[in-house]
């Protein structure tokens, strides 16, 4: 079996590498042949990592959306790379040829909308990992209901309209419908509504091996005896590194709180310790090598995090800084007693360190889950195989 595997060409953290490479790694070890595609901005951490890809078009940078009010997948596009119809269809027609060249017979991706067309188009079962519910359903969160940003969609009509289907009326229809196979990789307690309006299974955590394997390990001696451990992990803006070093200073320096901060970023800069040894910058780091060690988890509210922290039983510090997804997951763990849904005002020093405190003394009653094998990535094999085994070739949706 080959299998093509797409990253999000719009996407800008390591989230998206890291659920494609852990389907990656399990095609592999199955027997079959995985292919990796990935557009220009991904090629610096798959180069570092040693994984091959083929390359296809793209935007050199993902830049974080400029709008954090932007709840609806629609919305998120249309201030993403997707809005440009010119590059819509260059990737569009460098996927659908590189896809055939390759001989790829299923397909797997992060919410890259090309694939599920390319694979809808040329006859291609498309297996789309969903985290978020079906987005036509809600509004914008706080700031209530709002008319769909349609401009991603204009960039997709001409492509849409080569295929048989009924014309959808929105690129969330597409993904939800125009995919092959919907899988969820997070546990129920984390997104309980993702099920209640689309067909599909939960699979389990798709988090990669091989970006723990190839990435320096940090400081063995953190936190330092004596010291209580604070574990903080940002991939991007608006809160990056230098934001969480310049908080974390002012709170915990000189204090028996020892910070690490794992910046998901390629950048090889050396790690930065404050003078008093407090507090510590490293880019890309394991983190689950380090959530044993942590008394708290402080982060944005990737999906990936979040789901990482709650499987090793760690309480969460989250600062989702006003974007829709994080909030959302961030309200839903808050719910249950695993989060602290924060704020702008949590910033203050002062309440930093209370909400270390607080975090200290949840962690007692939640005792972590015993380990288990990954078993997202090789059902999703699994799926894949009963996909490509069906003697009734998948008919193509162009016309």
């Amino acid at each position: 079996m080959r299998v093509g595997l797409v990253p999000g060409v719009w996407s800008y953290g390591l989230g998206s590498v890291s659920t494609v490479l852990s389907v990656y790694e399990a095609v592999r070890l199955a027997g079959h042949t995985p292919v990796l595609f990935a557009s220009p901005h991904f090629r610096p951490l798959l180069d570092r990592l040693g994984v091959p890809a083929v390359p296809i078009p793209g935007p050199d940078a993902a830049p974080y959306p400029d709008a954090a009010t932007a709840l609806r997948l629609d919305d998120l596009l249309s201030r993403s790379a997707y809005a440009d119809p010119d590059l819509v269809e260059t990737v569009l027609a460098a996927q659908l040829r590189e896809f055939r060249a390759r001989r790829v017979q299923v397909l797997f991706h992060d919410y890259d909308l090309t694939t599920v067309v390319a694979g809808s188009l040329a006859g291609i079962p498309v297996v789309t990992p969903v985290t978020w519910p079906d987005h036509r359903l809600f509004g914008r969160g706080s700031d209530g209901w709002a008319p769909v940003d349609t401009r991603a969609l204009a960039a997709f009509r001409p492509a849409l309209s080569r295929s048989r289907a009924p014309e959808p009326q929105s690129l969330s229809e597409v993904l939800f419908t125009w995919s092959t196979r919907l899988v969820y990789p997070l546990s129920p307690e984390m997104d309980p509504l993702v099920a209640r309006h689309s067909t599909g299974e939960y699979v389990g955590q798709l988090t990669a091996a091989s970006l723990d394997r190839h990435l320096v390990t940090g400081p063995a001696d953190w936190p330092r005896p004596g010291q209580r451990g604070l574990l903080a992990y940002t991939s991007g803006p608006p809160m990056d590194a230098d934001w969480y070093y310049r908080h974390c200073l002012a709170a915990f320096e000189g204090t028996d709180v020892d910070v690490l901060i794992a910046s998901g970023s390629t950048d090889t800069a050396p790690p930065r310790v404050s003078p008093r040894g407090n507090v510590q910058a490293w880019p890309l780091l394991p983190l689950r090598n380090l959530l044993g060690r942590a008394r708290a988890l402080l982060c944005h509210g990737g999906r990936g995090t979040l789901a990482s922290a709650v499987h090793a039983g760690v309480p969460l510090l989250v600062f989702p800084g006003g974007d829709p997804e994080r909030e959302y997951f961030a309200d839903m763990l808050a719910r249950q007693g695993l989060a602290a849904n924060c704020g702008d005002d949590d910033w203050r020093p002062e309440r930093l360190r209370e909400l270390v405190d607080r975090a200290g003394t949840v962690r007692p009653s939640r005792s972590a889950r015993a380990a288990a094998p990954p078993t997202g990535p090789s059902r999703v094999v699994s799926i894949m195989q009963e996909l490509t085994a069906d003697p009734v070739r998948l008919l193509s949706r162009a016309g």
